[in-house]
Order: structure tokens, then C-alpha cells, then sequence
């Protein structure tokens, strides 16, 4: 039976990706106990009935800890920020490694007898897994160079990909061949590529002489990556005859991979890079590997306000209101109504704070449609919930039109009806929309959708 008859899809997604969210704290458990649990059996001289009970608990903790990491390793791997080449060998290594786990647990649970040699080799084994799953997270979070562009009395390599701080503030200045794939051809191709030296009849000083190609053919397909020269050249193994560069330092993984994905939308030349958000792998690799992000900013992330002051503050101090900043500058507020019956004083109260009032919570409060028009002049709020107010009506609801950067609306157990979806439909930012119980149809919502693609309109079971 599928998980979404019990489960709203929305939340089942969310609560996945928050699962994921934990693999980075989950795996150092793991880590700790199987070097502990190998300490303990190695330095251990006098392994008593209390100590291999120790040893015993110890590779179950880590076989339990383990599987948690890989099961929550596994919801982060899926929600596309990581290319899968990336995630593959770190992925079997940590499975190979918990593998291991289960099986010591189960061989030393049931008192079953092996030799030193095996109990050695077996730990070794495990050890080996954990660095081998280690360093391919490692290359995933922090780069494939992370484990050694820091030793010391070593000469740093300068990317040429590098961005200053200026290009990657003013990300739609930036093109992908332009800034991020011209440098490296000119530090690593077009030495032996040009007008003048066109070794295999290859120019590569130009995007039109790279898509003409040399001797073998066009270098470049446009929409065909893998049918594209250069390409296959630059991504073949490190000892195939026809590898490039035949020296030096070889195209990175970022490099290889915006390569790929400039060929395959195009290959032009004024491609900005903003056009990466189309595809949500690219997009993390632009914010990993680059720095760049490219994240459309949220109407808050745009907006600059000064903290209220404490004077403006003691408008919400009483048992009424429970409120919270949002962001470390403290201008942000989430304001909540606590009281059952709201009157339009306590409305008038917080004008004075209305700009900085960014998430408001009215749910459950006797709220009518009078008072929606002074929310209506909360030019700031983003959040809105009323639900669980059934003398909210449509009538209420079109005073909200003025309410432009909205962008999530609980209607939950409001009288509104199916003309309510037209005013909504006017606000152009309107991103998420609660309408269960109300009297608005699944014809009228369906039809709404179809329109709106952009909303999340929950209903409902």
C-alpha cells in the first residue's frame, strides 16, 4: 500500500529530505564505535566474558548505527544535489562496510570460533571500508582536491575556474564559457590548439573552430556531449593513448561536468550562468565547486529592515501574542495570536511593528473579515494562517489581494468558496495554498492546478 494514502505527498518529500538532513551527524557514530570496538579487541590482553560481551555490543552498535547512516544517506543521495558517479562507490563502501559490521556481530553473538588471523583481517577490512567511505564523502562535501591542496610546503595550484568576490556577487554577468570554461581551455588547451600550432588540425581558441573541429571531426556537437571530440577526449580514463591534456594537470570533475552541460543546452557563447538553475545537479555543483549562488532569491532575502525598537516591542508583551525573529539582524518577526477571541485593538497594537511583521499565525481566534482588511496593510508578511476561523469568508479574502509578496496561505476550516480561488489566482506569488474543509470543490481546485501549476494547493487526504 503506498505511503501516500496515509501521508500528504508534500510531507512525505519534506520529511525525507529532513532524514537526509542528518546522514552528516548520524555517520560519526558509526566511526567512533568501530574504532573503539577494534581498540578494545587489539589492546585488550585478558579478554574476559565482560569484554567480548563489550566487543559483541560494540559491532552491533556499529552495524545499527551504520544502517541508519546508509538508510539516511540514502534519502540525501536522492533528492538530486549530487551527481550519481559521486555517490556510487561511497554509497557500496559504506553498505560493503555495514555489511562487515553485521556479520562480526552475528559471528561473535553466536559464539562462533575463528582464528586470529581471520579476526585481524576482518578488522582491517572494516577499516579500510571506513576510510575508503570517508574520503568519497570527503570529495563530495569539500572537492576532490580537499585531502591535499592544504599540506604545507607544498605549491597551491590556482584553479582557473577561480571567481573573484566581485563575479560571484553579480551572478547574471556571468556565462558559462565565458568565465568558467574559456579560462581553462587557455591554461590547459589552446597552447597546443590555435591559430598557430593546430596540432590535429584543431583550433580551439574560438567556440566556432571548436565546433569545425580538426582532423578527426567536429569537436563540438551542439545538444551531444558524449558524441562531442573534445568531450570524449578530456573524460576518457587517465591511460587511454587519446587522453587530453597529455600533460599537466587534467580537467577537474566540475570542469569535465560544466563542459557536459554547456555542449548539451547549446554550446553558445553568451550562456549565462543563472541558466543552471534549470537543472538542480548543476546548480549544486555551481554552489560546491564555484561558490555561486544562484538560488532565486525569496522576496526576505531581498529586503532590508531596521529592527524594531524596544519601545515598538512592548506592543506584543502580554499573554496574547507569542512572537520570534526570524533572522539574525532581528528585523524579521513571526508574530502568533494566542487567545481565543481576537478584537481589531489587539490588530491596531502591532501597526506600529506591521513592516517588520514577515510570518503571521491568526488560526483560531474568532478572526472575521474586517479584520483580515488591517492585515491586509502588513506590507512585508510572506505567511498568513488563518485557519480554523469559520467567519472568514470570501469577502475577507479579497482584501488580502494587497498583500503582494505572500506566499503561503492556511485556509483550513474557513467559509470561503470556490470564487475565493479567483482572488487568489491574481497573486502572483502565492506559492503554497491550505484549503481542507473549506467549501471550495475538487472540480474548482483541479481546475485551479491547471492553471496555477506553480501552487501547492494541499486539500487534504
Amino acid at each position: 500500500m503506498s505511503l501516500t494514502k496515509f501521508w500528504p505527498k508534500a510531507m512525505l518529500i519534506e520529511l525525507l529530505d529532513f532524514l537526509g538532513s542528518l546522514h552528516p551527524l548520524i555517520v560519526h557514530l558509526p566511526i567512533g564505535i568501530v574504532l573503539l570496538t577494534i581498540a578494545i579487541d587489539v589492546f585488550m590482553r585478558n579478554k574476559n566474558n565482560s569484554v567480548q560481551r563489550v566487543i559483541t555490543m560494540g559491532w552491533f552498535f556499529s552495524f545499527f548505527s551504520g544502517l541508519l547512516a546508509a538508510i539516511f544517506g540514502w534519502f540525501l543521495g536522492d533528492n538530486g544535489y549530487y551527481l550519481e558517479s559521486q555517490i556510487n562507490i561511497h554509497k557500496w563502501s559504506g553498505i560493503a562496510f555495514v555489511s562487515i559490521c553485521f556479520i562480526l556481530w552475528l559471528l561473535r553473538y553466536t559464539n562462533f570460533r575463528f582464528s586470529k588471523s581471520f579476526n585481524r583481517s576482518v578488522n582491517l577490512t572494516s577499516i579500510i571500508l571506513l576510510m575508503i567511505t570517508g574520503h568519497f564523502g570527503g570529495e563530495m562535501t569539500h572537492g576532490q582536491n580537499y585531502l591535499f591542496e592544504n599540506l604545507p610546503y607544498t605549491q597551491k595550484k590556482i584553479s582557473a575556474t577561480t571567481l573573484s568576490e566581485s563575479k560571484r556577487s553579480n551572478n547574471d554577468s556571468l556565462f558559462v564559457y565565458e568565465d568558467l570554461l574559456h579560462p581553462v581551455m587557455e591554461e590547459k588547451c589552446i597552447a597546443c590548439h590555435n591559430q598557430n600550432r593546430a596540432s590535429g588540425g584543431l583550433n580551439m581558441s574560438s567556440i566556432e573552430s571548436m565546433i569545425k573541429g580538426g582532423n578527426s571531426g567536429a569537436g563540438i556537437q551542439n545538444g551531444n556531449p558524449f558524441e562531442s571530440l573534445i568531450y570524449k577526449r578530456v573524460s576518457y580514463p587517465h591511460d587511454h593513448p587519446k587522453f587530453m591534456p597529455p600533460t599537466g594537470v587534467p580537467l577537474s570533475y566540475d570542469q569535465i561536468a560544466t563542459l557536459e552541460w554547456w555542449i548539451d543546452n547549446g554550446a553558445k557563447k553568451q550562456m549565462p550562468v543563472t541558466l543552471t538553475r534549470n537543472d538542480p545537479k548543476t546548480l549544486r555543483l555551481m554552489e560546491l565547486q564555484y561558490g555561486l549562488d544562484l538560488r532565486e532569491k525569496t522576496y526576505l532575502e531581498t529586503l532590508t529592515l531596521s529592527s524594531p525598537s524596544q519601545e515598538e516591542l512592548k506592543s506584543i508583551e502580554g499573554d496574547e501574542y507569542v512572537w520570534r525573529f526570524l533572522n539574525p539582524e532581528q528585523s524579521f518577526l513571526d508574530l502568533k495570536f494566542t487567545k481565543k477571541k481576537i478584537e481589531i485593538n489587539d490588530l491596531i497594537k502591532v501597526q506600529s511593528i506591521k513592516n517588520n511583521i514577515t510570518w503571521l499565525n491568526l488560526a483560531d481566534c474568532m478572526l472575521n473579515d474586517n479584520h483580515l482588511s488591517y492585515i491586509s496593510n502588513f506590507p512585508n508578511l510572506t505567511r498568513l494562517k488563518i485557519q480554523k476561523n469559520p467567519l472568514v469568508t470570501n469577502k475577507g479574502i479579497e482584501a488580502l489581494q494587497k498583500l503582494e509578496h505572500l506566499t503561503e496561505l492556511n485556509l483550513y476550516g474557513t467559509r470561503v468558496s470556490n470564487n475565493t480561488l479567483i482572488t487568489l489566482g491574481k497573486m502572483k506569488n502565492l506559492k503554497k495554498l491550505f484549503v481542507w474543509n473549506t467549501r471550495i470543490t475538487d472540480k474548482n481546485i483541479a481546475d485551479f492546478k491547471a492553471l496555477h501549476p506553480d501552487v501547492e494547493v494541499i486539500a487534504g487526504f
